[in-house]
Formats: structure tokens, C-alpha cells, sequence
């Protein structure tokens, strides 16, 4: 039960006050939403809800799905079939078989007429063709198709501007950019081996028996000379240069070699630190590897969110603040990272939302 909750949890990508997010609350087996005081917004009325974009909510009536505003207003009645959520002000809708794409108003931009895949990311979605064989493209904000239905498979367009999108053909993997220019072709082998993508603005190609590195405009960034490599990940990468394995940075620039360390950083840093481990402990570092508290022995540690990070603790969940301090004590059966201020736990009476002072600010009953 918790874990179906859990998944109605909304995750806000735009930059929202408090005030302007509204958490979902279930009542039986309908849901509604309060906003960050507790105040019910939405009675409890909708068979399933959404996550907030474009100040959008996706809400289910039956079997049918519109969209509500902030104000917990009914915006575009549930009509649809399936409905996505906003990305870009756009949202894909289908209505029997038949694909359409509206905007925030509800009003039609487009009729499709092939299937839409993903959701947009710079402007292009991902769409499949009807075909012997089938072939994917990508439709611009208007419903148009601007890169040509070509690829068999085709990945979803990167956020980020200084990486490639990738799609096969002719058992080749065609690395292109938004305007479906093909900038690099590598051949898939006999074995039609997987794409590999690019990271940090870098993609990991291998000429004759050594390799390099590519960039978006398909040069090389860093020329082929190394017996191996690795993808880069956080701006550093990894690879092989004569028997000696070395780190660079993007440009190709050697690292200091760094020493072996005791404490393994598990996750990515949120709110300037990062959860690590260091002989069974846990406890978070900063960007320099210095930890802003003692490491203890906790059952799970995980990231500040809201200056709070939630541990377990003897099979139960509380809070830390970024002195290591328990906050709000391990006392909740099941607990999620705070969002906009509040989190969603579970005591053995029931479901509730609290605020990062620990006081319980909507209570729901065991269901």
C-alpha cells in the first residue's frame, strides 16, 4: 500500500514556491491534494493523479484523464483515454487509438498520426512509424515531423545540448543533432553491438586499436591513442595510456593521480553534500571529501533534501540536519525525503505528512 503512495508522489522539476505545490492525499481509495499548511485542496475524488508540470496535473476520473490547475480547478476535463504529462506545454493524449497533442488550455496543436514515445526534450519527441520495419523520428512542439522516420532503434533526445542523440541504420549507429544531421557513424560489428552515448559532451570511439574521445560536431575532442577507456562521468574519465591507467579531465588533460581512498562517495551530492560510506558507516562529504559530521551506523542514509537528510535507524526513519544532529526523531515505519518542504511518512495508526519542524501537518487513517 505504501509503496503505491509513494509512487503518486508528486516531484516537482519547476521552480515552485511552497505555497504553489500541492501534495497528494488519499481518502480510501481516492485521491486529492493539500497544499504545504495541510489545507485540503482537492477533496478526495479522482481514481489516480499525476506529477505537477507546467503547472499542470494529471487527474483520472474512471477511465478517463484531464488536467487540473495550482488551484486544484478541473482545466481540461478528463476525456482522454491516456494522457501525459506536460513537458514543454505540450502534453500527448489519446483518445481510442488516435494520438493528439494539446497544449496547457487544452487546446489541439495536433492530430498524430504515428506513435508518440517518451516525452520532449529539447523541443523533439520521439516518435514511432508505422513500417516494414517500423522506424523511429522525432516531431517538433508544432507536431511536425522534422527528422524524418529513419532510425531503428532511436534513442530519446539528451538534455544536454552538448550531447548527441543516436539512432541504427544500415547495422551502423548514426550519432545525429536536433536538425537530424548524421555528425558520426560507427558500425555496429558483427555482433551489432549496443550504442554506447555520450556523456559530458564526449563519446568514447574506438579507431583501429586504440581509442578516443568525440565531440558534438563529430571532431575529435581527444585524440584516438589510448589502449582503453572508459565513458567520462562527472567531467573526469578514466583510460589507459601505455600500460598506465590515467584520469582526464574533458579537455584530455591529465589528473593527479589520486590516492586510494577509505571513503567511497554512493551517491550524487544534493545541497552541496553527498552521501559516502567508510568501513559499514554511513554519513555524507562535501565537494572536497570532508565530511560535515561523524559517520555512524545507520540502517540507510540518504540525501539532503530541505536541509534534512532521512535515515534508518533500528528499523525506523527519521531525519538529520547537516550537523548530524537527529532532527526528527527515527520513529515512522515508512518515510520519503522531504520535497517542498513537507514528507510523506507512516506511522502503525496510518499515513501523514509532516513539515521539517517534525509536526504533523495532514493525517490520513490506515488504509
Amino acid at each position: 500500500m505504501l509503496r503505491r503512495v509513494y509512487a503518486l508522489l508528486l516531484s516537482f522539476a519547476c521552480p515552485l514556491i511552497a505555497a504553489d505545490y500541492l501534495f497528494p492525499i488519499r481518502d480510501g481509495r481516492k485521491f486529492g491534494f493539500i497544499d504545504s499548511t495541510g489545507k485540503v485542496v482537492v477533496t478526495p475524488t479522482y481514481d489516480a493523479v499525476g506529477e505537477l508540470a507546467g503547472d499542470r496535473i494529471r487527474v483520472t476520473s474512471g477511465s478517463k484523464s484531464g488536467y487540473i490547475d495550482l488551484n486544484g480547478k478541473l482545466v481540461i476535463e478528463p476525456k482522454y483515454d491516456t494522457a501525459n504529462d506536460f513537458k514543454d506545454g505540450r502534453a500527448v493524449v489519446r483518445t481510442e487509438s488516435s494520438y493528439a497533442l494539446i497544449d496547457a488550455a487544452g487546446a489541439l496543436i495536433a492530430e498524430l498520426p504515428f506513435r508518440p514515445l517518451g516525452e520532449f526534450h529539447q523541443g523533439l519527441l520521439r516518435v514511432q512509424v508505422a513500417g516494414k520495419p517500423t522506424k523511429y523520428g522525432f516531431i517538433d512542439k508544432t507536431g511536425k515531423l522534422v527528422i524524418p522516420a529513419q532510425f531503428m532503434p532511436a534513442g530519446e533526445v539528451p538534455d544536454d545540448p552538448a550531447n548527441l542523440n543516436f539512432g541504427g541504420q544500415d547495422r551502423n549507429w548514426a550519432y545525429f543533432d536536433r536538425t537530424g544531421k548524421i555528425l558520426i557513424t560507427i558500425s555496429m560489428g558483427e555482433h551489432l553491438n549496443p550504442a554506447l552515448s555520450f556523456s559530458n559532451g564526449r563519446l568514447r570511439v574506438k579507431e583501429g586499436l586504440v581509442w578516443g574521445y568525440k565531440d558534438a560536431t563529430g571532431e575529435w575532442a581527444i585524440p584516438p591513442k589510448y589502449n582503453e577507456a572508459e565513458d567520462f562521468k562527472e567531467g573526469f574519465a578514466r583510460l589507459q595510456d601505455g600500460v598506465k591507467w590515467v584520469v582526464i579531465d574533458t579537455r584530455g588533460k591529465h589528473q593527479p593521480e589520486e590516492k586510494p581512498k577509505k571513503i567511497f562517495r554512493t551517491e550524487p551530492y544534493s545541497e552541496g553534500l553527498a552521501v559516502a560510506t567508510e568501513n559499514g558507516l554511513f554519513g555524507w562529504i562535501d565537494e572536497r571529501g570532508k565530511p560535515n559530521a561523524p559517520f555512524r551506523k545507520y540502517d540507510e542514509a540518504h540525501k539532503y533534501s530541505n536541509g534534512l537528510a532521512r535515515v534508518k535507524v533500528d528499523d525506523t526513519y527519521g531525519y538529520v540536519d547537516k550537523s548530524g544532529n537527529l532532527k526528527i526523531p527515527n520513529q515512522y515505519i515508512g518515510a520519503r525525503d522531504f520535497d517542498h518542504g513537507l514528507a510523506f511518512v507512516q506511522t502503525r495508526e496510518g499515513i501523514a505528512y509532516i513539515n521539517t519542524e517534525g509536526k504533523t501537518i495532514w493525517k490520513g487513517g490506515n488504509r
